[in-house]
Order: C-alpha cells, then structure tokens, then sequence
C-alpha cells in the first residue's frame, strides 16, 4: 500500500508538471505571435514583456545601432546576395573614407556617418540619380548651392569628394539639429526636411521607426535608413559578414597644385606624363576638360610626386588656354567698395555677380558657406572680380576663331581671350592680369626691385637663369655690359616683371 501510494503521488506531480509546461509553452507561442499578454498578469510579468527601446539617443558625436529587424535584414541581404556590390564598394571606399572621416570629426559628428556616401552612390563620385542628385553625396542642384558648392558650365563643385564632404558634413549636422535623431535626420537627407517634418505633424509620432511602421514615410526612406545602419554594422566588424575592408590602408595617391584658370588639361599631361583622362578622373568636379576661366588659380589634383614638375613646367613654358567669349573690363581701382547685404541675398547669388565662388567670398569675410549672410550685413569683396563690365567678343574672321589655341607665359594671365575684331581693337588678344588689362597695367607704379647679393662665379646669365629672366634684363638695370662680370659682395637689381 504504502509503495502504491508513493506511485500514485509520483504519478500525480509529472501530471502536474506536464500540464504546466504546455500551459508555458501555448502562452509564449501566444506572445511570439504578437498577441497582447492578458490582464490577469503580474506588474512583474507585464514588465519582462515590454519591448526594449529600438534605438537609445546619444550625443550627436555617437552613431547608436538600432535594434530593429528591418537593419538584420539588410544585414543579411548584404552579406548573402549583394555581396560582391557590396564588396566592390568597399574597396572604393578606402580611397575616399579617412579624409572624409577627418572632416565628419571636425564638425563633432559620428565619423561612421561617411558610410551615407556608400548607400547613396557606392563612393562614385560621378553618380548621377534619376532625380538629378549628383557626386558621392547625391545633393540635388539647389542643396548643393544652399550648402556652397558651385555649379556653373565649367565646374560641378557636388561631384568634388573634399568639397561635397564638407558639405554633406555640415548639411546632416543642420538636420540632427533639426530633428534630434540620427535616423530622423538620414532620412530627412533622402527625402527631404520637409517630408519628415510633414509626417511628423501629420501623424504625432516621434521616432522614424514609427512613421515607417505606420505608413507615413516614401518605402524608399523606409528602406533608406535601415541600409545606412546596416553597413555601418558590417563595417564595425567586416570579418565577421565576410568582407574585407581595411582603410587603415589608405595611402595618398594625389597632391594639389594651384595652377591659373584657362589651362588645358592636355598640355598639363604632356608635362607631367600623366594622360588627360587620368587628370579628369582625378578631378572629377570639372566639366570640361580645362581649369576654369577666370580663376587666379585652381587647385588641381594630380599624380602624388607630379606636383613640381607642373610648377616647374609652369615656370618655363607657355601653357595653352581655353579661349573664352568675353573679356572683362578692367577696374581703374584696386579697391573695391564693400557690398551691404539685402534681404534674400545668398552666398552663390553674390559669388555669381562677383565673379568668385561662394567658399572663398564666405572664407574671405570669416563665415561658413553652409550659413547664409544676414540682411544688413557688410561684407568685403575680392579685388580684381568685383566689375559687372563685361564685352561680348566676336569671333569671326580666319585669325579670330573660337576655341583657337592661345599660348601665355608662365605668370602672364589665367584669361586671356582675342578682343572683338573693331578698328580700334583689330583682333588683338587683351591680357587680363589680376583683373587689369596689360595696358592697365603699363600705366601702374614701376616695380621696386629685387637686390641679389653677387657671389663668387655668378654671371649676368647666371642670375637670369636662376630669375627665369632674360640675361638683358639682369645686365642693363645694373649697367654691365655683354663680357662683363659683377663684383662678389655687391648687390644686383633684379627685375622680375
């Protein structure tokens, strides 16, 4: 009897138990599916149900990964079927990631929000989208004007990977501090301040994970954040996805040079030895394979190592020119009055009447371009491009054609264009030199000279080699005839214009 009760309570605890566990196991089945846990629940039971938190604010500087199931899913998607695109653009943007990093810091944003140029255009600076955006950073026209970039028929400032950083740098600061979340200011940067601000107000929601769950954002945008966390996830730990990623390998490939505007890109390859379409490719920002006119200078990427060799070419040989169809008039003053500013004015607006770009008349006055000067406002101008004056030329006649090839030397002009064919101008080419006609310039005070002590073994030719002066200008100022030589210990007057 007594071992007969003993099975009868062991057999009545695992009937117990039994039922317990179905009874566990249909109620997590039942919560899996989403289904709200039911009132008769603990306080305690009710709080290990709540979800946690999909992404935790930060400071602006850190970039928190969201735990949410549509940044696995691109994660996957990723590392699965898009892995060798996803490859390929990785290994574009090691060339392009720690310089772009090094601007992001400047600006105290998350360095890993460079990764944006990846989803937008897989680090192509010459990406264009069916909407127009163009560069590394797809900004649309009128974003990349309201952010300093220049665009005219010689120069695309969205396609310049340096430039459109800063810009896109400076442009996702102004909408975190819009917006106040990383993921409500990505997706802002692709659908627009003002979608995300309208579904917003619409909805009364706070968080992008809300409005896309609900409905309230383009699937594109929806898509869009997601994509950006989920490369970012991969690349915080490559290896672990499959990749190979590495920027810590980058090394400078290009140095810049300042160079004058008009110049060919054909005659700085032959140079340097470098291909044209190699200088074009490395500075993708230029529409035409040519420096643009009426720069004082351009800073042009070449091949690292090429750079003194242009400089040196530039000192000794004429370069060809891009001829253009209008000459600027010369101002009969070297300064120039400042400019107050009016309601509505903006930084490319003035830059475009000025003759500058919008970076160098905001930098001259001490501002950022990303910020637009307030009315009322006195701003100072650069000299020598402030003239409005301009003349159209025409270009008829066999000694006058457009696009003919014209060869300045070194340190003359970074335009120079043929004057209408007039009586009083005959064809003649007008030398524009810091914003002043080379007649302009006759008229100008003498030059004060340069004094170069004499030592042992120097000649005349000597010391107009080393100028780049002819050896007639080295001698006459100083009084010395053809076999004569300087005295070590005096001082020679050197004439360099």
């Amino acid at each position: 009897m007594k071992l007969l009760s003993l099975a009868s309570l062991a057999l009545a605890v695992c009937t117990a138990t039994s039922v317990a566990g179905c009874s566990l196991a249909t109620s997590q089945k039942s919560n899996s599916a989403g289904s709200p846990p039911y009132s008769g629940q603990s306080d305690r039971a009710s709080a290990a149900e709540t979800p946690k938190p999909i992404e935790i604010p930060g400071p602006k500087w850190e970039l928190p990964m969201p735990d949410h199931y549509s940044v696995e899913a691109w994660v996957k998607r990723f590392s699965g079927d898009k892995h060798k695109s996803f490859q390929t653009q990785l290994l574009r943007a090691v060339d392009y990631s720690l310089p772009a990093q090094e601007v992001f810091a400047q600006r105290g944003l998350p360095k890993d929000l460079v990764y944006v140029a990846l989803i937008e255009s897989g680090f192509s600076p010459r990406a264009r989208s069916h909407a127009n955006a163009v560069g590394m950073w797809q900004f649309i026209s009128s974003t990349g004007k309201r952010f300093g970039l220049e665009q005219n028929r010689w120069v695309d400032e969205r396609c310049h990977p340096m430039k459109a950083a800063r810009a896109a740098a400076d442009y996702l600061s102004f909408l975190y501090d819009t917006f106040g979340s990383w993921s409500l200011a990505l997706a802002a940067y692709n659908a627009g301040e003002r979608a995300v601000q309208g579904a917003l107000d619409q909805s009364g929601y706070k968080t992008f994970w809300d409005l896309a769950a609900n409905g309230y954002l383009p699937e594109e945008t929806r898509d869009y954040v997601p994509k950006v966390f989920a490369a970012v996830k991969i690349i915080r730990n490559p290896r672990h996805y499959g990749f190979w990623y590495n920027p810590g390998h980058y090394t400078p490939r290009h140095e810049t040079v300042s160079i004058p505007g008009s110049v060919k890109l054909s005659w700085v390859g032959k140079q340097i030895g470098v291909p044209a379409e190699s200088l074009q490719d490395s500075n993708p920002e230029l529409c035409k394979p040519v420096t643009p006119p009426g720069c004082s200078s351009y800073d042009l990427c070449v091949p690292l190592g090429k750079g003194e060799d242009l400089l040196a070419a530039l000192m000794k040989r004429p370069y060809e020119v891009e001829q253009t169809t209008k000459i600027a008039v010369a101002d009969k003053s070297d300064t120039v009055p400042p400019y107050k500013v009016r309601p509505g004015d903006s930084w490319v607006d003035l830059a475009k009447k000025y003759k500058c770009s919008a970076q160098t008349l905001a930098a001259l006055n001490g501002m950022n371009p990303s910020r637009p000067p307030k009315a009322g406002q006195t701003l100072k101008l650069p000299t020598g491009k402030s003239s409005p004056a301009v003349a159209t030329v025409q270009t008829k006649g066999p000694k006058d054609k457009a696009g003919q090839k014209l060869k300045i030397p070194a340190g003359e002009s970074s335009l120079a264009v043929a004057a209408a064919p007039t009586k009083s101008s005959k064809g003649k080419v007008m030398v524009i030199v810091n914003g002043k006609s080379k007649s302009a310039i006759s008229r100008q005070k003498p030059q004060q000279p340069a004094q170069q002590p004499v030592r042992k073994g120097n000649t005349p030719a000597s010391i107009a080699e080393k100028h780049n002066i002819p050896s007639k200008t080295s001698r006459v100022p100083n009084k010395l005839s053809a076999n004569q030589k300087p005295v070590p210990g005096d001082r020679q007057k050197i004439y360099t214009r």
